[in-house]
């Protein structure tokens, strides 16, 4: 996978708390069909689904993922990481540091998804929680 790094189960540490806000994914997503979004106390946590222009070998479309954080409030910055959990598994990005006014990213390719299963992202605060997004879903 391009941008992504496998982590077999959930094996994060610290506390994992849900965020105020985050509820059942709806149609795929609540915020928009392959998007959810979640409050958090300094800004908004983004969690999406697109399908990609390549096929897998069963002829099923792979799908990307953005995970993105828009930090508006909170004059303190701070150093955080973008992933999702999907059947039991826990795929992540890599650390960046956010500013308030910025928005940030990150991209997972060539995904396998293919059944209606939960897809759950996150943002990973370091010094605080990890904060877990709606889920959305391909379906």
């Amino acid at each position: 996978m391009r941008n992504a790094t496998r982590i077999i189960g959930t094996a994060l540490t610290g506390a994992l708390l849900v965020a105020a806000g985050a509820s059942q994914a709806v149609a795929g997503g609540n915020w928009d069909y392959n998007c959810s979004r979640t409050s958090l106390s300094n800004g908004y946590l983004f969690t999406c689904i697109y399908t990609e222009d390549i096929n897998q070998p069963d002829g099923s479309s792979y799908w990307k993922l953005s995970d993105s954080y828009k930090k508006d409030r909170g004059d303190t910055p701070i150093t955080a990481k973008f992933g999702f959990n999907y059947h039991g598994y826990s795929y992540e990005g890599g650390w960046f540091s956010q500013s308030k006014g910025e928005t940030k990213d990150a991209w997972f390719y060539d995904l396998g998804f293919n059944d209606c299963s939960s897809i759950v992202g996150w943002l990973a605060a370091q010094g605080q929680s990890t904060f877990h997004n709606a889920p959305v879903t391909i379906c």
